[in-house]
């Protein structure tokens, strides 16, 4: 989607630009200000060597608005945000599911002036040809939406894993076995970084959460299955890190 506005001068300040649903609610906001930028977080674990299992978008602040004097354009790649992330300590900028066709509004914000437009997303007309309705995308958003809250859960325990992880240290004495539940509940979260290695809960959920943000299509059965299956596995796993001293799921 492609957002054209005329400034007729530089503004002073930042401006911002905000895409809205039909109901008015704010899907994503950009602004011509600096990003923030964030610390990655420390870890006293390896990288997971299975990136490409893992759902794109980092902790950035996304794209950047212009404010140039004249004809600016912005481009929005419909997607919604993505999930929480520990650079950012919260949701990706991008990387989400893709906004469904439909109506929507876009809101410019320079100074004291407020502009208000509606537009309208149109389906990919060889999308429908090949039978794929809009109800089929409001589903696949649905689904989209739901996957991607669990891999923010799960990022968001992995996080309180590795946070826990380093804080005890070369723990002895009593510590040292919480050290153990914390390392034992990291290796059924995450991938050892070792090539060919099997992968853990949050790869597998990551690779869930990515097949559902390719092509459009209807979700299938074995998606929603294999959603019931990582849920509860992840649930067993908060419910042990729940009785585990120091870790914290944020």
């Amino acid at each position: 989607a492609q957002f054209d506005y005329y400034l007729p001068s530089v503004p002073q300040g930042d401006i911002k630009l905000d895409v809205l649903d039909a109901q008015r609610r704010v899907i994503r906001s950009f602004t011509t200000a600096e990003p923030q930028r964030t610390q990655r977080a420390q870890s006293s674990a390896p990288a997971d060597p299975d990136d490409d299992m893992r759902p794109g978008s980092g902790g950035g602040g996304g794209p950047r608005l212009s404010k140039d004097a004249g004809l600016n354009r912005f481009t929005w790649d419909l997607r919604y945000p993505g999930p929480w992330n520990a650079q950012s300590r919260g949701p990706s900028a991008g990387g989400g599911p893709t906004a469904v066709p439909g109506n929507y509004f876009v809101r410019l914000t320079v100074g004291e002036l407020t502009v208000e437009q509606p537009w309208e997303l149109t389906p990919d007309p060889r999308v429908v040809k090949d039978g794929v309705t809009i109800a089929d995308m409001q589903e696949q958003f649905d689904f989209g939406i739901r996957a991607r809250d669990l891999v923010s859960e799960t990022n968001q325990l992995v996080a309180g894993v590795r946070a826990a992880k380093t804080r005890l240290g070369q723990a002895t004495g009593a510590a040292a076995d919480t050290l153990r539940m914390v390392t034992e509940l990291e290796r059924k979260l995450v991938t050892p970084p070792i090539r060919y290695s099997q992968p853990e809960l949050q790869a597998h959920i990551n690779y869930l959460y990515s097949i559902t943000n390719q092509a459009d299509q209807k979700p299938g059965r074995d998606w929603l299955e294999r959603y019931d299956v990582l849920k509860k596995e992840l649930d067993v796993l908060k419910a042990q890190a729940g009785r585990i001293p120091g870790v914290i799921a944020n």
